[in-house]
């Protein structure tokens, strides 16, 4: 068995690189330094005590059996969870608390401080991410609720959000945390990466915090739906 020092030291790696990377198992443990094994059992001893859970994908791999194999392209490839915090303060404090814990405690404020004003807009859009798979919940009635929500992440793309209606109706979206207005480029983008993932839509999404094009605006396609920051204020009431 490891000494106490070792396994809090495993603990504080793992936690920093959960808030750093893109969440990915495969990619916390490369980042955490930790071995398979070490690293599942880190992982379920921060899942004990709600530090942390798991994603699953969404991703389904094409059928094999009898006579059926696997591409070249996919052979090797495993289908990745990922590990997120159960609770957004903690992502905060692995960012940018932690990593300053000594200096700060002996008073000295400045790498933290510039840490802040260099990653805060990354780790604002997570949170932004979050609140448009809450905002997508309300945004459908009740006769078709949302029955599934959250990030979607395959071999070829991530999309920040992929729900599915009652009626098995789908919604992807894009969430965008920039100082600049969404413009239709972005659509056909983000069309393009469905195709790509073999992804047939019903809605595309758009959240913007600093809101659209004139084109976009007047856009009469209704499959298109534009959330800007008023539409998040009912998240309030």
């Amino acid at each position: 068995m490891l000494p106490p020092l070792v396994r809090e030291n495993e603990s504080r790696r793992m936690l920093r690189a959960v808030a750093v990377s893109d969440g990915k198992t495969i990619n916390v443990l490369r980042r955490a330094s930790l071995s398979r094994s070490r690293g599942h059992g880190t992982y379920h001893a921060l899942h004990r005590v709600g530090l942390l859970h798991r994603e699953e994908s969404r991703e389904r791999l094409p059928e094999t059996g009898l006579g059926k194999k696997r591409s070249r392209e996919m052979r090797g490839y495993t289908v990745q969870a990922k590990i997120k915090f159960t609770y957004p303060f903690h992502r905060f404090w692995y960012t940018f608390v932690e990593p300053h814990r000594e200096e700060i405690e002996a008073g000295e404020y400045d790498n933290f401080f510039k840490s802040l004003d260099e990653s805060l807009d990354r780790f604002v859009s997570f949170t932004f991410e979050e609140l448009s798979n809450a905002l997508i919940k309300r945004a459908f009635d009740s006769s078709d609720p949302v029955r599934e929500e959250g990030t979607y992440w395959d071999r070829h793309n991530e999309f920040d959000l992929l729900a599915k209606t009652r009626r098995n109706r789908m919604i992807v979206g894009e969430c965008k945390w920039k100082g600049h207005k969404i413009c239709k480029s972005l659509v056909s983008k983000l069309k393009s990466k469905c195709e790509r993932s073999g992804l047939d839509p019903d809605y595309y999404a758009l959240f913007s915090r600093s809101g659209f094009s004139k084109e976009l605006r007047n856009s009469a396609d209704p499959n298109l739906l534009c959330f800007d920051l008023e539409d998040f204020e009912k998240l309030l009431k």
